[in-house]
């Protein structure tokens, strides 16, 4: 009995693979991290503008049809970017401020092969996001669909494995984000 269904698995397995590797051939998945840059608007919680970094993330996969393009999905954590404490005006009150950030985009990349270790790359496509703003004991949130954009650059160390380094802008309102950062992608090649 054990024999028959390991037998059953392998061929299936076999069979499986035989049928989506073709379809993995140019398929690829990737993680980044990286520093987020944030710019908030705190005044409908009771406090000022807010500009900082925190170190955010994101993975994504993707399949490439050609050398020139490809489709990608990624899923970010932006993280999360504070202040402790900050004087909104001289004498006035001291507040804390936090904002955090999570999202999903969807992108057309067109990609250009400089050698054939290194591309230059650009991307443009929507990103779904959802913010989390606090000020003291006030707390708010924000969400959206919006253009998404990006410039890159990558280097093959393998046909499967690249670096790449990577800036992304997104036309998101408040909070404005974008995120400058390098990885690792992994070709299915």
């Amino acid at each position: 009995m054990y024999k028959a269904r390991a037998l059953r698995f392998t061929v299936f397995s076999v069979l499986f693979f035989s049928a989506v590797s073709p379809l993995l051939a140019d398929a690829y998945l990737g993680l980044s991290a990286g520093s987020t840059a944030y710019t908030v608007d705190f005044s409908g919680l009771g406090g000022g503008n807010f500009d900082d970094k925190a170190t955010g993330t994101k993975f994504y996969g993707g399949y490439s049809f050609n050398d020139y393009f490809a489709l990608e999905a990624a899923y970010y954590n932006f993280a999360e970017a504070s202040v402790g404490a900050a004087e909104l005006s001289p004498g006035g009150p001291v507040v804390s401020m936090a904002a955090s950030a999570k999202g999903f985009g969807g992108y057309a990349v067109g990609m250009y092969p400089i050698s054939k270790k290194f591309k230059l790359m650009a991307k443009l496509g929507m990103l779904r996001w959802d913010a989390d703003l606090k000020v003291n004991n006030a707390s708010g949130s924000n969400d959206g669909s919006d253009m998404a954009y990006g410039v890159a650059a990558s280097y093959a160390f393998t046909r499967q494995v690249l670096v790449v380094g990577e800036w992304e802008g997104f036309n998101t309102n408040n909070p404005e984000l974008s995120l400058l950062s390098v990885g690792f992608r992994f070709n299915f090649k």
